[in-house]
């Protein structure tokens, strides 16, 4: 990389479209970051994280020729990511609703209350939150989108990311705050 130029994405995305492999490897290393932790809030399993990224970036190589920049590639991306995320959590829905149920019956059994206050922690409350919930957080305060651009990557309104955001948050602090007992 030293002595390198860096190309925006618009030189990397026209490349890309004239066949230049290299220029679409910088693409996917330039965002697989961002694509992998927003896909993990979603799905929280490594393997299948790193396999619907994969589909993603395999998704926007087959289609970058008809992509027409009428937005940013950063977004187009993350709306394929989570879309995937989508399609793979309507396949294993039923699998993880059980398992979490499950998980969260056997922390609350195996100790005693002070030592389940002790692990929960911030990041264990979001992801025990519903995706749609898990995801505007993620895309605006882990990735510092505004309200539009979540609105744009989730294909939802601006309004519906305001009011999950405004839930969201109400759920953390209630189960933050919350008294087990």
């Amino acid at each position: 990389m030293q002595g390198e130029l860096t190309l925006s994405d618009v030189s990397l995305i026209r490349m890309s479209q004239s066949g230049d492999n290299e220029a679409f490897a910088k693409l996917v290393q330039k965002y697989s970051t961002d694509a992998y932790r927003t896909a993990f809030m979603v799905l929280r399993d490594r393997e299948e994280v790193e396999d619907v990224v994969q589909e993603a970036f395999l998704t926007c190589y087959r289609s970058i020729k008809s992509f027409r920049m009428e937005s940013s590639f950063k977004t187009w991306l993350y709306r394929i990511v989570v879309n995937r995320c989508y399609d793979r959590l309507r396949k294993l829905n039923r699998e993880n609703a059980a398992f979490n149920k499950l998980s969260l019956n056997l922390s609350i059994r195996n100790g005693d209350m002070d030592e389940i206050e002790s692990r929960i922690d911030l990041k264990e409350v979001i992801l025990g939150l519903k995706p749609e919930y898990r995801l505007v957080l993620t895309l605006y305060y882990g990735m510092d989108f505004g309200v539009q651009k979540v609105a744009d990557i989730l294909g939802i309104p601006a309004g519906t990311v305001k009011s999950r955001l405004n839930s969201a948050r109400n759920m953390v602090k209630e189960r933050l705050s919350a008294n087990p007992l």
